[in-house]
């Protein structure tokens, strides 16, 4: 395997690190195999642009699927904090409605 490719695969995996445990999990070998097979081609059809051309791509990726993963946490977070303040907003009504 070229350098570049084994530098590029080295590099792709410590970005997996940022992505949700659960996902990496699951899918972290397929994608580093997919990923390994992406760069490897690119760099053979179109040298290094071929390569900058894959790291775009996982950019985008990435950036997405982040941002989708930690909306979610931080989703879920506000959903519970909004209904944990209506909550508690209803019963003291309901307490202070009686006196």
């Amino acid at each position: 395997m070229p350098p570049t490719t084994v530098l590029s695969k080295r590099i792709y995996s410590l970005l997996l690190c940022l992505y949700p445990s659960d996902l990496r999990r699951q899918f972290g070998a397929e994608m580093i195999e997919v990923f390994s097979e992406q760069i490897r081609d690119a760099f053979q059809k179109g040298g290094w642009q071929g390569g900058v051309g894959v790291w775009r791509c996982v950019a985008g990726e990435t950036v997405r699927t982040l941002a989708s993963s930690y909306m979610q946490v931080v989703g879920i977070s506000v959903v519970s904090i909004l209904a944990t303040y209506a909550v508690m907003d209803t019963l003291f009504w309901f307490m202070g409605g009686r006196h």
